[in-house]
């Protein structure tokens, strides 16, 4: 049985913008009431009108992707997913990886790396007995967009490390660079940009990734007009 969580009360609205960060409030949902939301409104499309939402201490707050971002997750999993394939150390996912950091904390990642041996049974990785991932990643990447606000991301982050995150990667499509947390923590932090690498460090041994790479322009080359012989 899942746990459930009592329900917060705020005493304003602008409290529970406050909550999650300062966000437009055309992210956050009024039905039901913010403080009250459980995971089974978040799984409940009736709740949610169909919106990929985050639970947040009793608030359905929408997650916020454009194409190009999504565009750049999607992109950095394949890559992951391509080491992977020769060093199956562990298991990722892509934006719609619900994980319940604790109760009444559901966030998805743009990406979310888990190493096997993070849990005892694989199976609470590949076939969880819920709708939700119960372990902590090992790897959070998210690519900021432009409707996240500074203050989400940094109420993001501190989660991440309180649940034991390892590795945190914010991946900025406007400067094109990523700032690196270890732990999820400001201590520490670095930022590469393009003419810097990526590592797993102990999360992803040998994985190395070049920031341009991510930003690559993938697509063929465009073909000239051909000259008017006439």
């Amino acid at each position: 049985m899942a746990p459930v969580a009592t329900a917060r009360k705020y005493e304003t609205f602008a409290d529970a913008l406050d909550r999650v960060g300062n966000v437009s409030t055309s992210r956050v949902l009024l039905n039901p009431p913010p403080g009250t939301a459980t995971e089974a409104d978040l799984l409940d499309s009736a709740a949610t009108g169909g919106r990929v939402c985050e639970l947040v201490d009793g608030i359905l707050v929408e997650k916020v992707m454009g194409f190009r971002e999504e565009y750049l997750a999607a992109w950095i999993l394949i890559l992951i997913g391509r080491f992977l394939e020769q060093n199956n150390c562990g298991a990722a996912v892509g934006s719609q990886g619900a994980i319940r950091f604790k109760v009444g904390l559901v966030r998805m990642p743009d990406v979310s790396f888990i190493r096997w041996d993070s849990v005892e049974d694989t199976d609470a990785i590949e076939n969880p007995d819920g709708a939700f991932l119960e372990v902590a990643p090992d790897l959070v990447v998210e690519v900021l967009s432009p409707g996240n606000t500074a203050r989400e991301m940094a109420i993001k982050l501190d989660e991440y490390a309180k649940a034991g995150v390892r590795l945190v990667w914010y991946v900025d499509p406007t400067r094109q660079d990523v700032t690196v947390y270890p732990k999820g923590r400001e201590r520490g932090k670095k930022v590469i940009g393009t003419d810097g690498t990526l590592d797993g460090g102990d999360v992803l041994p040998g994985f190395t990734l070049p920031v341009a790479k991510i930003f690559e322009k993938r697509g063929p080359a465009k073909k000239g007009k051909k000259k008017d012989k006439s």
